[in-house]
């Protein structure tokens, strides 16, 4: 780097660190009507800024000048040193007033800008790519830490603008990261199974276990939940989770949810249904015949949902009997396999309503086993075949 003075940046320096209220910048203005060509433009907006607009400028003038000395530089080598280009990620030019609503300390006003305000400005730099600006990381991160639950701000940001980042930001949230927390929120849209790996490990080298893990995989799932009840979208990058939440669910109420949750994704989530059907066998006792329509949702021609179903036939619980002998007659062609169990069900069923129902699917299933009645026209006349 070339050894001489140079004022202009001394100038600057000073006045971003001391403040533009404290140190003014009636010096910075003087010595920056002599700005090279090529950051003339903010040095002109600069000048012409009132002293509570001066904070933006003078970021973007610091940074132009530094640039243009560092393509001065002496590297010991031939060529030039190219200016960093932009990117959805990791540099763009944010427009002041942005800049002042979301950093409320660069302007005296900004701190009585209502939350509203905030999150448009918020949507607004997301939908033009500025969201994502690096001046604004720390400010991202310290919101996700407000502990109010009403916090539409760090909500949106949580929602929005840090997973603009993509997944180099991931680093920087692993150390605040928790199953029910806004970090979470954010980490999970970036890459949910980066996040899910890491949420169920004590320590780089120590994997969670047991009661540990459930822990941690319960309430991670709760938060994707709550965040889905309150507008958000639970999209096929939440599935890993999901699945595991339906292993480790510990009351039938939230298994119950995780299963309507998954239903409600639709095709998104037919890959969970292997999962749901292991979930609608092994919930104790008798079967919870609350799962039967999400794997109906799922898997109306599945051949897996059909056999358990068909199981299901035989529940010591009369109300999943019932309702697994109705939806059977719902599938496609994996319910044929049913006809058998559906023939002895109405007979023996000690319930008069599932022996009704049980025959009602039997009829239904047999009459798509029959041929379909034709008529052929021979010499004028309609004969039936």
């Amino acid at each position: 780097m070339a050894k001489e003075k140079d004022p202009l940046i001394e100038a600057l320096v000073a006045t971003v660190h001391a403040g533009v209220e404290a140190h003014g910048i009636s010096d910075l203005r003087s010595r920056a009507a002599q700005a090279p060509g090529e950051f003339a433009d903010v040095a002109t907006r600069l000048r012409a800024a009132d002293d509570d607009e001066a904070p933006g400028p003078v970021l973007e003038f610091l940074q132009a000048a530094l640039q243009a000395r560092l393509q001065r530089a002496d590297a010991g080598i031939t060529g030039t040193i190219d200016e960093v280009t932009t990117s959805s990620h990791w540099s763009t030019n944010m427009p002041a007033e942005s800049f002042y609503l979301l950093v409320p300390e660069t302007r005296p006003f900004a701190k009585k800008v209502k939350p509203e305000a905030q999150v448009e400005a918020i949507e607004t730099a997301v939908r033009l790519g500025t969201a994502t600006d690096l001046r604004l990381l720390q400010i991202y991160l310290k919101h996700l830490d407000d502990k109010k639950e009403d916090a539409p701000v760090a909500d949106i940001i949580a929602q929005q603008a840090i997973p603009a980042f993509g997944p180099a930001i991931l680093p920087e949230l692993w150390p605040t990261l928790g199953p029910d927390n806004r970090t979470f929120s954010a980490a999970s849209k970036i890459d949910m199974q980066a996040t899910l790996k890491r949420l169920t490990e004590k320590s780089p080298d120590k994997k969670a276990k047991g009661a540990d893990k459930q822990s941690q995989v319960t309430k991670a799932v709760d938060k994707i939940l709550q965040d889905a009840s309150e507008g958000g979208k639970v999209g096929a990058e939440s599935l890993p989770i999901l699945k595991l939440a339906l292993k480790y669910a510990p009351e039938p109420a939230f298994r119950r949810k995780v299963a309507e949750t998954l239903a409600g994704m639709g095709k998104d989530a037919v890959e969970a249904l292997p999962d749901l059907v292991d979930a609608f066998e092994r919930t104790g006792f008798t079967r919870d015949y609350n799962l039967i329509r999400p794997m109906m949702v799922l898997g109306k021609e599945s051949v897996d949902v059909a056999d358990s179903l068909i199981r299901a036939l035989e529940d010591r619980d009369s109300t999943v009997r019932l309702m697994a002998a109705f939806n059977v007659g719902q599938m496609g062609e994996p319910a044929m396999k049913a006809l058998t169990a559906l023939e002895d069900l109405s007979e023996r069923d000690p319930e008069p309503k599932i022996r009704d129902q049980a025959a009602k699917t039997l009829n239904k299933l047999r009459a798509r086993l029959e041929p379909v009645g034709m008529e052929l026209v021979l010499d004028g006349e309609a004969t039936a075949s």
